[in-house]
């Protein structure tokens, strides 16, 4: 398996794998299906700029998972990057794809040189996903109460965050 920033090329499997995310956990991401945009949307933000964003993706030898990184465009704020939209299929949980494919957008993050914290937000439930960002070093540092709303559910995130620098 090998992790690497996902280019134009890849973007319809990065669509199909991220639009089944969005349809199969909808309370695991505050975006729903029909807000993502059409392949060749996705596919011009993989030529845009790398300077303040990217996606990982997870080969084997198909994309086996995904997980995007963008940088707070502030001037205040340029020293944080968000991680968002971690996905790994439930039939490739638990063989390493995901520990493989979150370290490795730890270490593209760590590139950026003024990048000094690294932050994310993870639904309560998703129990194996909080793990897994714990034990990359991310600690909890806040709750945000009733984040996701799916039909009449509610759902709450943790904040988590990591300092790189």
């Amino acid at each position: 398996m090998i992790a690497r920033v996902l280019a134009e090329a890849d973007a319809p499997a990065f669509y199909s794998l991220r639009q089944r995310a969005l349809r199969e956990h909808p309370e695991a991401f505050g975006m729903s299906p029909e807000e993502v945009g059409p392949v060749e949307v996705v596919a011009e933000r993989f030529r845009a700029d790398t300077a303040s964003s990217f996606v990982m993706g997870a080969f084997d030898p198909e994309l086996v998972g995904i997980v995007g990184c963008v940088r707070e465009r502030g001037v205040k704020q340029r020293h944080v990057a968000l991680i968002w939209g971690m996905y790994v299929p439930p039939e490739r949980r638990g063989s390493g794809v995901g520990r493989r494919l979150f370290t490795a957008a730890i270490e593209q993050a760590r590139r950026w040189p003024d990048v000094e914290q690294l932050c994310l937000d993870v639904v309560t439930g998703q129990t194996e996903a909080r793990a897994l960002y714990q034990s990359c070093g991310f600690e909890v540092v806040g709750l945000k109460r009733r984040r996701i709303k799916v039909g009449d559910r509610y759902y709450d995130e943790e904040h988590m965050e990591l300092l790189l620098r």
